[in-house]
């Protein structure tokens, strides 16, 4: 004969366990989502509808090499870095895998045309993201496009340290994106617990803008155009010095995560 306690003591156990898979049923309910759309459009590889950047992208596919130490991948960012890379890291062979105009779904496109297996970098260096944010994409997209080339470079290149950059400081007062940038900035910072062999690779958003972003805002901030040796004149490329600054904060991460200077 079945004991009546026990079969209570079932009952309001199965009770607490449904009203407990209700209750986080719930809360997950409440929490903001990514919008798939977003997503798909993000990590969806893409030809670059730009011209100017399509014909950059046949130049960099063209100058592709046998070998390589240091491989950067991104936009305009890095490929503005190309004629000053000699100078910069003058013990090194690197390749500039990057394309003005870029967005994270033209760079999934490049790394899916463009054979890269043979190169096999001593470490990669990523930055992208900050045309994906202009263009409108919500952070949470963004910061997925990154993961998945972050985890295309793993499948190209599996023994391979990556460097992730932040997104920088762009606009008149360098606060330009600054909701979505910020955001996604953190979850790049994230990548490393998730991804094996994955470096984040923090910009000092106050440093590398000569001291103007923590600057306190004032009412007519917006009206003014602020101004930072390591920027060109539009607040969003670099300048020589700010690629010297990069350059430094390339070498002090590989430091600290390999124990080596592999950007030299």
């Amino acid at each position: 004969m079945q004991n009546p306690g026990r079969s209570a003591t079932r009952w309001w156990v199965g009770l607490s366990a449904i009203l407990c898979l209700l209750a986080l049923a719930e809360a997950r309910a409440g929490e903001p989502t990514c919008d798939p759309l977003a997503i798909d459009l993000t990590v969806t590889p893409q030809r670059t509808l730009i011209y100017p950047s399509l014909k950059e992208t046949l130049k960099v596919e063209a100058a592709r090499p046998e070998w390589a130490d240091i491989v950067l991948i991104g936009d305009s960012l890095f490929a503005g870095w190309r004629s000053d890379l000699p100078a910069a890291f003058p013990s090194s062979s690197i390749y500039d895998f990057a394309v003005g105009g870029d967005r994270a779904p033209n760079v999934l496109w490049r790394l899916e045309s463009t054979d890269l297996s043979s190169l096999r970098p001593l470490a990669a260096a990523l930055l992208i993201g900050t045309n994906d944010l202009a263009a409108g994409t919500p952070a949470c997209a963004v910061a997925t496009g990154i993961e998945t080339i972050v985890e295309r470079l793993q499948v190209i290149w599996p023994k391979t340290p990556v460097f992730v950059l932040t997104i920088p400081p762009r606009g008149a007062d360098f606060h330009a994106l600054d909701d979505r940038r910020l955001e996604v900035n953190r979850a790049i910072a994230t990548l490393a617990d998730r991804l094996p062999n994955v470096h984040a690779v923090a910009i000092d958003d106050d440093a590398f803008t000569c001291g103007q972003y923590d600057k306190s805002r004032q009412a007519n901030a917006a009206a003014q155009r602020l101004s930072c040796g390591n920027y060109a004149d539009d607040n969003l490329h670099f300048s020589t010095a700010g690629y010297v600054v990069l350059g430094n904060t390339l070498r002090a991460a590989a430091k600290a995560a390999l124990g080596k200077d592999v950007f030299h």
